[in-house]
C-alpha cells in the first residue's frame, strides 16, 4: 500500500477496483472511504477521459477497451504514441513485442485513445487485429473479416477471398490505393 500511495490517484483507483473484481471485497470497504474524488477540470466529456469521436472511431475499428484493473503507464504509452506520429510522414509499421501478458494491447490500444492522433494521422479510423498464434483456418477467417472492414463503403460487394493468397492480395491493394497511412 506505501507503493501505491506514492503513485498518482489512478493507481489508488485501480487497486480498490482489483480488490474489488478479484473477490476481496472486504478489503476494498476498508479502502473505499479514501477513494480520490475524480474532478471534472481535466477530465474529457466522458467518464475515462475519451471524446466520443474517440469511442466511435475505436469501438468501429475493433480496438479492445480499457482493462477494469488498469493502471497507467505513460512513458510506454507515449513512446508508442511517438512512433504513431511518424506514420504520418513515414507510412510503415509499428511493432509492439514482448512476452505475453507484459500490456502490449492495453498500452497499444491506450496510445490510440487521443483525440489529435486519430484525427490527424488515421483519418480513415483505426482497424484492429489480434491475429496471435493461428493455424491456417483461423488466419483465413481473420483476413476475410479485415477485408470485410476495409471494403465496406464499397459499392461492389465482393466475395470474401477464398485462401490466404488471394486475401493478402486484396489487403495489399487496399493498403495501397485506400488506406495508405
Amino acid at each position: 500500500i506505501n507503493i501505491i500511495l506514492t503513485k498518482d490517484n489512478n493507481s489508488y483507483r485501480s487497486f480498490y477496483n482489483a480488490l474489488l473484481h478479484e473477490g476481496y471485497r472486504d478489503l476494498a470497504a476498508l479502502l473505499q472511504d479514501g477513494i480520490p474524488a475524480i474532478s471534472s477540470g481535466n477530465r474529457k466529456s466522458s467518464m475515462d477521459g475519451m471524446t466520443s469521436y474517440v469511442k466511435t472511431v475505436l469501438c468501429e475499428g475493433g480496438v479492445p477497451q480499457r482493462p477494469v484493473v488498469f493502471v497507467t503507464r505513460p512513458k510506454l504509452v507515449d513512446a508508442i504514441k511517438e512512433k504513431l506520429y511518424c506514420l504520418g510522414s513515414d507510412p510503415g509499421w509499428v511493432t509492439v513485442y514482448g512476452m505475453a501478458g507484459c500490456g502490449k494491447t492495453v498500452l497499444t490500444a491506450e496510445a490510440l485513445r487521443d483525440h489529435q492522433l486519430l484525427k490527424d494521422y488515421f483519418p480513415g479510423g483505426v482497424h484492429w487485429i489480434s491475429v496471435g498464434k493461428q493455424d491456417k483456418a483461423g488466419l483465413l477467417i481473420k483476413l476475410q473479416n479485415l477485408c470485410s472492414r476495409l471494403e465496406h463503403d464499397c459499392t461492389l460487394s465482393q466475395r470474401p477471398p477464398l485462401n490466404i493468397e488471394e486475401a493478402k492480395d486484396r489487403l495489399r491493394l487496399l493498403m495501397l490505393r485506400k488506406y495508405h497511412r
